[in-house]
């Protein structure tokens, strides 16, 4: 008797570890068969809801978002998954933690893709696909016009950054290309008794994202 109530919790836990062991490789496999045949890369939560029609929520389709828009809030702590982004076919949940209010300058903010974490920043703005292929995220500077564009690919990587300054704009996405100006203080020269910095105007292209293309330049005011 005693031996039978021993056994019965027992068995119940054994029989459990099989179910969950047998769903996860019935889940994988499942997932890979339909990854293979629709040429994404989902796992099988992602798949059950797409199957049930459940309405995956798509971000950065239409355009660029503020950190703000995609948290909808500017105040407080962003602590969520925003959406879904898709970087070279592979939808990606984009995860992003943001304290708003940082008077302390403190690096509080990081994003993810699944569960890769990227970061951490005391600042961003701007998120935005480059090329269908890179997370295009812009990181301003409090003190003046000049920020960092960074590029990341859909294992989160980062496989590029550039300086830049907003003059016109902060930068521009055309024909799949990406345009943005770059203010040289330490390159300067005299322009009717004034010292002035150069400012480059640069173009990125998607097959060759590590080299900038300086298209026009002058000797200028940065603002």
């Amino acid at each position: 008797m005693k031996n039978n109530k021993v056994n019965g919790p027992l068995l119940a836990i054994i029989i459990t570890i099989i179910i969950l062991i047998g769903g996860y490789f019935i889940g994988k496999y499942v997932a890979g068969l339909y990854n293979k045949k629709h040429n994404t890369n989902q796992n099988i939560l992602q798949i059950l809801r797409i199957i049930n029609d459940v309405p995956i929520d798509y971000v950065l389709e239409d355009g660029s978002k503020t950190l703000s828009e995609l948290c909808k809030k500017d105040t407080g702590i962003c602590n969520e998954e925003v959406g879904v982004i898709t970087l070279d076919n592979q939808d990606l949940r984009l995860f992003i933690y943001a304290k708003f209010d940082n008077p302390n300058d403190l690096e509080t903010i990081y994003f993810k893709f699944n569960d890769k974490k990227i970061g951490s920043f005391i600042y961003l703005n701007k998120f935005e696909i480059f090329a269908e292929k890179y997370l295009l995220i812009t990181e301003p500077n409090s003190d003046n016009n000049n920020f960092v564009i960074h590029l990341y690919d859909k294992s989160g990587k980062e496989v590029a950054s550039y300086e830049a300054t907003n003059i016109e704009y902060d930068y521009k996405l055309e024909s799949n290309e990406l345009y943005y100006y770059h203010c040289n203080l330490s390159n300067s020269n005299i322009v009717d008794g004034e010292v002035l910095p150069k400012v480059s105007y640069y173009k990125i292209k998607p097959d060759n994202i590590t080299e900038k293309v300086e298209i026009s330049s002058s000797y200028q005011r940065c603002n």
